[in-house]
């Protein structure tokens, strides 16, 4: 179908009838509304033409080998047509070896049926988590709540962004919105008062849409209360109800009324939730965000690799249970899993386990977030 043929950008282009002069004398507000409206019938076009392989491809984010693209990853995109790409420190020497890097990945993607651009990832929070060696450094979170500038933080995160955009990096899993310093979050957080990290998370969801990367509010419910780290166990937070209100999800409202496109949903057992599932494979969770919380974005899971989403199993075995449970998006950092989990969300589409109707909204939301950020340009500004 031309749908699916032509590169999305080009696509999009095209169907948006541009020209019509008409248009030119309405309201910045009304042309909010029809572009809100033409993106969604355009999206659902294209939706419409994929196959269940090209949507499944489309809700994983994978690691890469080196420095520049191996056949593996060149077969991930050509052969499985993945979402996105996370790069590591070890991906990343200089600004310009980078930007050949993510520039011969969009190039695979875009050359290739059904031509949709890649998200490129990092996690570039500040502080010790910063591995792309051209941004300048920044404070962690820590420091910058404890001054309690919400400024600061727009500031911090519109700095970073325009510098991870430089390379061709257009999403960043950031920011870290936990309240309080427990395990495998410390100096990541803004503070242990959830009114500020509020503010503070929000004001960096704006700096990060102010440079035109796509954030991630992280990790949902809270890691902050945390006393195990989830990358190595599966942390159980015994808050009541109450404190899950007052407390655990202030921060990421906050983030949600900012339009952070994105919330990262943690590995993290609240029994007050879900007594059984890590959130990043919950359905109560996941729907807790979407219908409490009024979250219409894309859902992405921490990395599936993680101790604290296998929980003794696979991460092929997570992918599924995080899709039955809602997630929209997968990251899988462990190259020998990428292709199993890809296989076994496929097979489960396949037989009817999980309803093709399922695949199909998370699709419709990736696809929404790469056109509203214009991630065929991303790199090119």
């Amino acid at each position: 179908m031309l749908s699916v043929a032509l590169p999305l950008t080009l696509l999009l282009f095209i169907l948006a009838g541009c020209g019509n002069a008409s248009m030119e004398g309405r309201s910045s507000a009304s042309n909010n509304q029809d572009s809100s409206g033409d993106r969604e019938n355009k999206v659902a076009s294209i939706v419409s033409g994929m196959s269940v392989r090209d949507m499944v491809g489309q809700m994983f984010v994978v690691s890469v080998g080196g420095t520049q693209p191996d056949y593996y990853i060149e077969k991930m995109v050509r052969k499985r047509n993945i979402g996105g790409v996370i790069l590591f420190g070890f991906n990343m020497k200089s600004e310009g070896q980078v930007e050949s890097l993510t520039g011969r990945l969009q190039q695979f993607a875009m050359k290739t049926e059904p031509a949709v651009p890649l998200f490129v990832a990092v996690d570039q929070e500040g502080g010790d988590i910063a591995s792309a060696p051209w941004v300048a450094p920044q404070p962690a979170a820590a420091e910058v709540g404890s001054r309690g500038d919400p400024e600061e933080a727009r500031a911090i995160a519109a700095t970073m962004g325009r510098q991870l955009l430089r390379a061709g990096i257009n999403t960043d899993f950031a920011p870290v919105v936990d309240t309080g310093f427990g395990a495998a979050i410390g100096n990541r957080s803004y503070g242990e008062d959830p009114e500020l990290v509020a503010r503070m998370g929000a004001a960096a969801v704006e700096g990060f849409e102010e440079a035109g990367v796509v954030s991630a509010a992280k990790h949902f419910p809270n890691h902050g209360p945390a006393t195990s780290d989830s990358h190595v166990s599966l942390p159980v937070i015994r808050h009541d109800a109450k404190t899950l209100q007052s407390y655990d999800l202030p921060p990421f409202e906050a983030a949600i009324e900012a339009r952070v496109p994105m919330v990262m949903v943690g590995h993290l057992v609240y029994p007050a939730i879900d007594p059984h599932n890590p959130a990043s494979l919950s359905r109560d969770a996941i729907s807790m965000l979407r219908r409490d919380l009024g979250f219409d974005g894309v859902v992405v899971t921490d990395d599936l690799a993680m101790a604290g989403a296998k929980s003794g199993g696979s991460p092929a075995e997570a992918a599924v249970k995080a899709v039955e449970a809602g997630a929209d998006l997968l990251v899988i950092s462990s190259p020998e899993q990428q292709a199993d989990a890809y296989d076994s969300v496929v097979a489960a589409v396949e037989s009817g386990q999980i309803p093709r109707s399922r695949i199909e909204k998370s699709v419709g939301r990736l696809l929404t977030v790469k056109e509203r950020y214009d991630l065929g340009g991303a790199g090119r500004h």
